[in-house]
């Protein structure tokens, strides 16, 4: 698992264009390409090494992934019944 991680900060450093085709949620901090990463990028295998690095991760427009907007969303509806009674 160290070592998977290792490969991505390496990747990252030797070529930062790839971030263009990564999310970051701004809650847990959990990377991964964007959902409309093409099949190819040119010239070469970018694509293919993004996805062997790193897992498919959908963020909405405020850049949370799904499972933190769940929870965040199961919070705020709490905190209204708690307010509500």
């Amino acid at each position: 698992m160290a070592s998977k991680s290792r490969d991505k900060e390496t990747y990252l450093r030797q070529l930062p264009e790839t971030r263009k085709w990564l999310n970051e949620c701004v809650v847990c901090g959990t990377v991964g390409y964007k959902p409309e990463l093409p099949e190819k990028i040119y010239p070469g295998v970018m694509a293919e090494n993004i996805r062997s690095l790193f897992a498919p991760l959908a963020v909405n427009e405020i850049s949370m992934c799904e499972q933190c907007a769940r929870h965040w969303n199961n919070t705020i509806e709490q905190n209204e019944e708690t307010t509500n009674r």
